[in-house]
């Protein structure tokens, strides 16, 4: 399927496309672009209704759809139903205090042990709540993970794209001529608000900035920055990647889409890319992409930043708006920007039960996983 795209070969690309597995074809990515596909061979009829319903979905695709109908966007958040004694007596359990402790000590990784331990007491849904709890307290890293990875908590926005270091992220997106909501979506994407993050790829902090380039970027910008672990320090790490994102959208003519290709993969690999299909429209061109982290990457952080955007504002950017095609030039938004409706078409979703905490006081040794 991509083969014939990367040509051109509607025609084939649509054949390829119906070749696939019907667990595929349910999938958004596949009902979004045979839907472009039939848009763009005169087969409107057959792709309004498949644009329709993934315009539902909040996600990537469905965002995309909604744009090409002129739909809002779908996006339908709940909250996380608690109760403010359990809440303080689960504060108490000796595990999770701890855990905060290390945490405010800054000693992250016996703080996710002692985190760890502790979740392997509780049930399903205290597990829930001590998330809760947590990011209410500025750990944020611990609710994206534990609600993202839960299909039942798919929804709990708030928790899930937090809006941490507010008035630091929007005034370095600011400096850096870049829309915060791209900024925000990096941090998501990158580190899920791991102020520790370390890759396998020696890139470090919130917004996994390879030392050699945090050097380059402290020396341009006059930043203070004296080895790897300065990175560690969540204000110089977004004040050094915001720069950076700036400077390589700059590259790109503003288009944050492939400057997030080039901030995953480098630079030359999409310059290889741009050379061989710089005539593919943006949502064509992603994907396309040969890598299929860059592929995921990219459209994940699209999506965050329409996310983002909402959770900022109340109303998003239009996804497509920040797909600009290759060579033509794209300024970030403001507050004068129009911006979507977001709404939600679905049933009202109750809130998220948690369940009594049953062995909050329990005491018991450390543990030693670490996540």
């Amino acid at each position: 399927m991509r083969i014939a795209l990367t040509s051109g070969d509607l025609a084939e690309t649509l054949v390829a496309l119906d070749r696939l597995s019907d667990t595929q074809k349910a999938d958004a990515r596949w009902r979004y672009l045979r839907a472009r596909v039939l848009t763009k061979l005169d087969r409107k009829a057959e792709a309004a209704p498949i644009l329709a319903e993934v315009a539902r979905e909040a996600n990537f695709y469905g965002f995309l759809a909604a744009d090409w109908t002129g739909q809002p966007y779908t996006i339908c958040p709940t909250a996380l139903a608690g109760d403010p004694k359990i809440e303080a007596a689960l504060a108490r359990q000796p595990d999770l205090e701890r855990a905060f402790e290390f945490r405010e000590l800054g000693m992250l990784s016996e703080a996710r042990r002692e985190w760890n331990f502790a979740m392997n007491k509780l049930d399903e849904n205290q597990r829930r709540l001590a998330a809760d709890l947590a990011y209410r307290r500025g750990w944020y890293d611990r609710a994206v993970f534990a609600f993202s990875a839960d299909p039942q908590t798919q929804r709990l926005y708030e928790q899930r794209f937090p809006l941490g270091m507010e008035k630091q992220v929007k005034r370095e997106a600011q400096v850096a001529g870049i829309d915060p909501a791209w900024a925000y979506a990096i941090i998501r994407a990158e580190s899920a608000w791991m102020t520790d993050a370390r890759s396998g790829a020696n890139a470090y902090g919130l917004m996994q900035l390879l030392p050699g380039v945090a050097k380059q970027m402290a020396k341009a910008e006059k930043l203070p920055y004296g080895n790897a672990q300065d990175l560690f320090d969540p204000n110089l790490n977004v004040q050094l990647g915001t720069r950076f994102l700036g400077r390589m959208a700059g590259k790109y003519d503003g288009s944050p889409w492939l400057a997030s290709a080039a901030y995953n993969a480098g630079e030359a690999p999409v310059g290889r890319w741009l050379d061989a299909r710089a005539a593919l429209e943006p949502d064509f061109f992603i994907e396309t992409i040969p890598y299929k982290e860059t592929r995921e990457y990219v459209s994940r952080v699209l999506a965050f930043s329409v996310i983002y955007d909402w959770r900022m504002n109340g109303k998003a950017h239009a996804l497509s708006t920040r797909m600009p095609k290759i060579g033509q030039p794209y300024r970030a938004p403001d507050a004068s920007t129009p911006r979507k409706a977001v709404v939600c078409t679905m049933p009202e979703v109750p809130p998220t039960p948690a369940a009594p905490v049953a062995s909050a006081t329990a005491d018991a040794p450390s543990g030693t996983a670490a996540q």
